[in-house]
């Protein structure tokens, strides 16, 4: 077939004639902003931009050297949904990060204190024609027309007609042949339909690579509490309970790390801004939702966000109707988790999320168990059990509360100050009842593990329970916790309990529980120097985590540092609540005499509390260790041994012990805790 017969638009792709256009854009430093094109020019570089995040910047710079109150961006970029200030703050911050602000953010953007913003930097607005041929000629361009030195030009051309402006110069010329007139068309339809090709496989893969996360890459996300657009329609059980399916069901995604809920829980009310929050996670994405309850419906926002640029990857709504909240929470986390999915191109499944209950407010006392029962104090965990017993009261069938209420069990023996051998059977009944309702619940076979661990001694048992839960869940941060606590402290495989406290760090990255049992892990490793900056690092976290300063006062003490390990005692003891008369008395005893007059004073307290009826014979055989009286240092250890406190079972790692390994019984003791 002759092209001469294809149809005039083919042939004539490359010099058809261009209508006159305008172009209409802000120049701003180094910057082009064409609005009608809707994209970002840097140095001629286009800088991408989510849309709202563009929608944003259009405002602020038509508006330029005037305030934009913070209600009239949410009016004019957000006119159809509800959104929180807090998404215009982390916009601009994204902005301020792509224009290249400077450390006060003064450069291009200014915040006026809780009004709004101003956009500062000096902004022309330029409207110039684009390159534009006659309708009775073809523009072309001598330089090309050398290139091709057969070339005949049919028409004179003046200067004017074909003067390009400075702004049209991306847009190819091609010049018009009349010799042969078959050939120069072919020549010229090959060379428009190969630029066309070239093009569109250009934008095709631009946009591939832009828009499409490879599936084989890890990522990792953190799903935030749910917030209320407005408080007067706050409902807990969204808040909680859509994030927890949520992240229940993503975490069986290939090549996805969801961080959990008790990782994420703690920002229920926080004011922190997403991105602040992704970076305390050490998360790729944070999905930021809000919701709003209204004529018997609740609508969910959502927004993916980049935390490396701050980008808005991608934005979701859904709404139900709030007849069944649960089935208003299974629909959204279906709905929303999908497009999720596939906006991270990972493989799409099932979002609808298990229920272990059908009764809110047992879910409900749940999710309130679960949060305060990782606080390891004496009245959040007395409350925690509370909320637990509540939650099987209403469903005798609720596997998680059981499994929750053994762990808060376990807790007040170990931290709360709770007498083990009243908490051990209720943590075990607790627990049976768990399993027996669901084998497969993977809290349920940790919680099992820290109970053969700390009551039973049973460590070959704990492990095969701990790397149970694991194989049913292996993004749960407390099972590799509580796993690494069995690795290490009865068990001395430091190199195997650093690696699992590690994973379950970058699971949990913000859990001050996981930095601390680092720290002591690392103590009993004896890399004391490693040990004090995870530890120092952990109170640093939580200024009232008490049990951190105990092993970072041994670690100084290990090292020699008798002063540092002071100041971190006055540090503990403040935070025990002493009065400042007390603190001055522990400061007079060491200046007079060190850290013995300390473990002095110390054991007489221990030894009333012994009389009281709330005896810590392995405590009280440390003191005796430190006083160099080895005799009723083995006769607390025996009694220790009798009791089952679980302390005996760091006789293998505990460097206070040292000054008895040499003697036979200590020997005989380890053999009977099992630790040989």
């Amino acid at each position: 077939m002759s092209l001469a017969n294809y149809p005039d638009f083919l042939l004539n792709f490359s010099v058809r004639e261009m209508n006159v256009e305008e172009k209409h854009f802000y120049s701003f430093k180094s910057f082009r902003l064409n609005v009608e094109e809707r994209q970002l020019f840097h140095n001629n570089e286009v800088v991408p931009l989510a849309p709202k995040i563009f929608d944003v910047l259009v405002v602020l710079v038509e508006r330029n050297g005037h305030l934009v109150e913070k209600d009239e961006l949410l009016r004019t970029v957000w006119a159809d949904s509800f959104v929180e200030e807090a998404n215009i703050a982390r916009i601009v911050h994204t902005l301020r990060k792509v224009l290249g602000d400077d450390g006060n953010g003064n450069k291009f953007i200014e915040t006026v204190a809780k009004k709004g913003y101003r956009f500062v930097a000096e902004v022309d607005e330029v409207h110039e024609q684009a390159a534009q041929k006659s309708t009775k000629g073809n523009q072309y361009s001598p330089t090309i027309a050398e290139d091709f030195p057969e070339t005949i030009i049919t028409e004179k051309t003046s200067e004017n007609d074909f003067q390009i402006l400075p702004t049209a110069v991306d847009k190819v010329v091609v010049p018009l042949v009349s010799k042969p007139k078959h050939t120069t068309r072919i020549v010229l339809f090959t060379i428009g339909f190969l630029s066309a090709a070239f093009l569109f496989l250009l934008l095709s893969f631009n946009f591939q690579s832009k828009s499409s996360v490879n599936p084989n890459d890890p990522k990792s996300i953190a799903v935030l509490p749910l917030k209320p657009f407005t408080a007067e329609n706050r409902d807990a059980r969204y808040e909680l309970g859509i994030a927890d399916s949520l992240i229940f069901k993503l975490n069986s995604v290939k090549n996805l790390t969801v961080r959990s809920l008790s990782a994420t829980q703690q920002y229920v009310d926080s004011k922190k801004d997403a991105i602040a929050i992704g970076n305390e996670q050490k998360v790729d994405y944070v999905l930021a939702s809000n919701y709003q309850i209204a004529d018997g419906k609740i609508r969910v926002t959502s927004e993916l966000i980049n935390v490396a640029d701050g980008s808005v990857v991608e934005s979701f709504r859904d709404e139900q109707s709030v007849s069944n909240s649960f089935a208003a929470q299974d629909a959204i986390t279906a709905n929303i988790g999908q497009s999720l999915l596939q906006k991270l191109n990972r493989e799409p499944n099932n979002l609808l999320a298990k229920r272990y209950t059908t009764n809110e407010e047992a879910y409900r006392f749940y999710l309130s168990g679960a949060f305060l029962a990782d606080k390891r104090n004496r009245t959040d965990i007395e409350k925690a059990i509370d909320y637990f017993e509540q939650a099987v009261k209403l469903d005798p069938n609720y596997a998680p509360a059981y499994a929750g209420l053994a762990n808060a069990h376990t807790a007040m023996a170990l931290e709360g100050g709770g007498n083990r051998h009243e908490q051990y059977p209720k943590a075990k009944a607790a627990l049976e009842k768990a399993l027996a309702i669901d084998d497969n619940l993977a809290e349920a076979h940790s919680y099992a593990g820290e109970i053969n661990l700390v009551f039973e001694w049973d460590f070959a048992e704990a492990e095969a329970q701990h790397k149970r839960a694991i194989a049913l869940n292996p993004n749960s941060s407390a099972a590799h916790r509580m796993y690494a606590l069995l690795l290490s402290q009865p068990l001395g495989k430091f190199d195997e309990a650093i690696a699992e406290i590690k994973i379950a760090i970058d699971l949990e990255p913000a859990s001050v529980l996981n930095h601390k049992i680092y720290g002591q892990t690392l103590y009993f490793a004896r890399r004391y120097d490693e040990a004090i900056a995870e530890l120092k690092r952990t109170v640093e976290m939580d200024a009232e985590f008490s049990t951190a300063y105990k092993f970072l006062i041994h670690s100084y003490r290990a090292k020699g540092d008798e002063a540092q390990a002071f100041e971190q005692f006055v540090r503990q003891q403040t935070q025990f609540g002493d009065q400042p008369d007390e603190i001055q008395s522990w400061k007079t005893i060491y200046a007079k005499s060190g850290w013995r007059g300390v473990f002095e004073r110390q054991f007489e307290q221990a030894k009333e509390n012994e009389k009281n009826g709330k005896p810590n014979y392995v405590q009280l055989a440390f003191y005796s260790i430190e006083l160099e009286e080895r005799e009723p240092a083995f006769a607390y250890l025996e009694k220790a041994f009798g009791k089952r406190q679980w302390a005996m079972t760091t006789l293998k790692v505990e460097p206070r012990f040292d000054p008895l390994r040499s003697d036979p019984r200590f020997e005989d003791l380890v053999r009977r805790v099992g630790l040989k």
